[in-house]
């Protein structure tokens, strides 16, 4: 019992430094993300070196789909440095949804690509990529960047 108090109270110790460098969610109007309708994060890096980035969607159980497509690009003042494509299950084929919480479900993953990124300003361009023009339910789409653990 002691070993699993101990070990409780370690993981939390170690939550609460998270080193996530950047967290930001937009809100989509209406709850209804259209095709052509890209969000736009601007992120300040402070010093060289590899970076994680994780998308998150917040999404209503009116949501449709089991999964959601997404492409990303991140780009310097000049030219994009690279663009990834996100498959984000929500769902499993039986319908049980996945992620946190009741009516609003929260799920969040990580990009397959970890770019390596210079001290400056960047953008990151969060695009939905599935075949419906638009799609209902989705409430709010994220970004978080933290710095990989060397």
């Amino acid at each position: 019992m002691k070993k699993y108090i101990l070990s409780l109270i370690g993981f939390f110790c170690l939550s609460c430094h998270s080193n996530i460098l950047f967290q930001e969610y937009k809100t989509i109007p209406d709850e209804e993300w259209c095709i052509n309708h890209p969000l736009r994060f601007q992120i300040e890096i402070p010093e060289d070196g590899t970076y994680d980035l994780c998308t998150g969607i917040r999404h209503t159980t009116d949501y449709e789909m089991a999964n959601l497509w997404c492409f990303i690009q991140v780009r310097d003042s000049s030219r994009v440095l690279f663009r990834d494509t996100l498959n984000i299950k929500l769902a499993e084929p039986d319908g049980r949804w996945l992620g946190n919480g009741f009516s609003l479900k929260s799920i969040e993953k990580q990009l397959n690509k970890k770019p390596h990124l210079s001290p400056g300003t960047y953008t990151c361009e969060i695009e939905q990529g599935m075949r419906m023009q638009c799609l209902k339910g989705i409430k709010n789409v994220g970004l978080s960047i933290k710095k990989t653990e060397q």
